[in-house]
């Protein structure tokens, strides 16, 4: 997102992060532009039963064209000295020629993140992710096509088995959540239309860590697992994908695995633009930018013991950006609320009469390195620190579905909710 004070913010995404930034900020001190290759919201939520059916993909959906300004472009790149971002489109098939820049007084980075492959032969290939409605879409054409085929008097038996083995890696609120799905559709309405083909479903789920759900406490986690066992849905965990081929799952340390259709939902991949950018603090684990308390961008920390200067008027939030010594979870919860609480401090500094810094440093178009002089950084960060205190994360209630009409509910301190 791009915002020009008493003109211009520009928001980089259109995720949980931006829109929760967007929807609320002052109108009158800032004009905002949205820059996203997607101009809807998705509900990510939804996803999972969009993706069995129960919902339709458009009640997951919102168009970003109603919260403001918005183009249909994609960043390729940042430069923060000369605050500018250097954008093309798909509608003009990504064409550098026709590639154009944008200024900004404040910039939004909240460009969310791929799924994470660990770079394993054959998954993007092969295998269905669960991020956007059209990977919705796609699953639940599949589903069907796994059925019909099965359902064909030519088909054989172990090709049924086969078509009719479900797999999905990942053993996250997102895994869980799918599998609860496509085991309420199988059973619930599939198994009216295909009652033969019933004795010959199963639907398995792998993951790495010693249980699902590790978010979650392990009294709920466990209660998660135990369901699963009882609807037939088998968890393997402590299992590691090595290759995936066209209906073969590979594991280490066991004989490789046969499926109709296999789902991914493991973890965070940054997007190019995060991975390309330079000159920016990033956490060794994901290759997250790394912001303060007040979500602002970070620079580097010169030696061990000198302070990150911040990266001025640029702001980043949601599943690309961490805020340094502090690890809080990749949900739309966490996002939502840096994006809410990022459109008040916003507002707030309008009202305090705080102006964005001045561009006073020249650069080539493609330098994304910013070097600001300590002054100014100093200066800026005591402008900003001294309008409200920094961010703070309220668990208001983390749930996750399992299954025949049953979930789990986790609160601050643990307390959990079952059944």
């Amino acid at each position: 997102m791009i915002v020009k004070q008493a003109s211009k913010s520009d928001p980089l995404g259109a995720g949980w992060a931006a829109t929760s930034c967007l929807r609320g900020l002052s109108e009158k001190d800032y004009q905002s532009l949205v820059i996203s290759p997607r101009p809807y919201f998705v509900f990510t939520p939804l996803l999972a039963s969009t993706a069995v059916g129960t919902l339709e993909p458009r009640t997951a959906l919102e168009s970003v064209r109603a919260m403001g300004e918005y183009w249909e472009a994609s960043v390729q790149s940042i430069d923060f000295a000369k605050k500018e971002v250097i954008c093309t489109s798909a509608l003009q098939h990504w064409d550098p020629s026709k590639s154009f820049s944008v200024k900004y007084d404040k910039l939004v980075m909240a460009v969310g993140a791929h799924t994470q492959t660990f770079n394993i032969p054959g998954v993007r290939e092969h295998a269905f992710f669960l991020k956007e409605t059209r990977d919705a879409i796609k699953i639940r054409k599949r589903i069907l096509g796994c059925f019909e085929e099965a359902s064909l008097p030519s088909t054989t038996d172990d090709r049924k088995r086969q078509l009719l083995h479900f797999c999905i890696v990942g053993g996250g609120p997102t895994g869980v959540e799918f599998s609860a799905e496509l085991h309420d559709l199988i059973h619930d309405d599939l198994a009216r239309y295909y009652p033969s083909l019933m004795p010959l479903v199963s639907i398995s789920m792998y993951d790495v860590a010693p249980r699902i759900l590790s978010t979650f406490d392990s009294v709920l986690a466990d209660y998660a697992a135990n369901t699963f066992a009882r609807q037939g849905i088998h968890v393997h965990t402590r299992s590691t994908v090595t290759k995936v081929e066209d209906g073969i799952l590979y594991l280490k340390n066991s004989e490789p695995v046969k499926y109709g259709m296999l789902v991914w939902s493991t973890g965070l991949e940054m997007t190019p633009l995060i991975k390309s950018l330079e000159g920016v603090k990033k956490d060794e684990k994901a290759g997250r930018v790394m912001t303060d308390g007040y979500l602002r961008l970070l620079q580097p920390s010169q030696g061990e013991e000198q302070q990150a200067k911040v990266v001025p008027d640029v702001y980043a939030i949601g599943d690309c950006a961490v805020i340094d010594g502090e690890e809080l979870p990749s949900t739309a919860q966490v996002a939502s609320q840096k994006g809410a609480w990022l459109r008040r401090h916003l507002n707030r500094l309008a009202k305090k009469g705080v102006k964005p810094t001045p561009v006073t440093i020249e650069s080539t178009p493609q330098t994304t390195s910013p070097e600001t002089p300590p002054s100014e950084t100093s200066e800026l960060k005591d402008l900003e620190t001294g309008v409200g205190r920094g961010f703070r994360y309220h668990n208001i209630m983390t749930l996750a579905y399992i299954g025949s009409w049953k979930a789990i509910a986790q609160g601050n301190h643990g307390h959990g909710l079952r059944g």
